[in-house]
């Protein structure tokens, strides 16, 4: 696990020379941390992170994502709609598989309270859009955000990662609340 947390923070040293996004969240149990990179001239985005717990497992994922808005208007409501593959272990269960998940994100700002925006992101993967061990996936989180400044933010969120495997175990990765931040540079 030590391995992996230094070639991915290898990474975002070598990726500090363009603009990106930086998403760390923790609880008692876990954390989460993403890189995610906009294309430039196109609507598509990328992120890769690392979501570990200690007793649980883990799970290395990378995302592509078609971006925009949803709805019109001084503030619109931003989507993001594709897919994220990875690598699950699920630790004491002996099992791991890789996702082929489809989801997206939906992200609102409150027209009153611009500094305050809500985001929930999905992704699914059924037997059929599994590999190796893994029966199924799901990665839900829903957090609320405020925003310091425009290139930072603190969040509160809930996140919710189970993997189901072959052999009928299933690993609860996170599930409950976690307090997070999100830098823009």
């Amino acid at each position: 696990m030590k391995t992996t947390a230094a070639i991915l923070a290898a990474f975002l040293l070598c990726m500090n020379a363009f603009a990106g996004e930086l998403d760390l969240s923790f609880n008692a149990d876990a954390f989460r941390f993403i890189y995610g990179q906009d294309f430039k001239n196109n609507n598509l985005a990328w992120d890769a992170g690392l979501l570990n717990n200690s007793d649980k497992g883990y799970v290395v994922s990378s995302s592509l994502y078609l971006t925009g808005f949803a709805s019109d208007g001084s503030n619109p409501l931003e989507a993001g709609l594709g897919g994220r593959t990875g690598y699950v272990n699920g630790d004491n269960s002996g099992q791991t598989g890789i996702p082929l998940a489809i989801g997206g994100y939906l992200k609102y700002t409150l027209p009153d309270f611009n500094r305050v925006s809500i985001r929930g992101d999905a992704f699914y993967a059924p037997d059929i859009l599994t590999i190796m061990d893994l029966d199924k996936y799901e990665d839900y989180t829903l957090k609320v955000s405020y925003s310091l400044m425009h290139e930072a933010e603190i969040y509160v969120g809930v996140r919710y990662v189970k993997a189901e495997f072959d052999n009928n175990t299933s690993q609860l990765i996170d599930n409950g609340m976690h307090l997070g931040i999100d830098l823009r540079f």
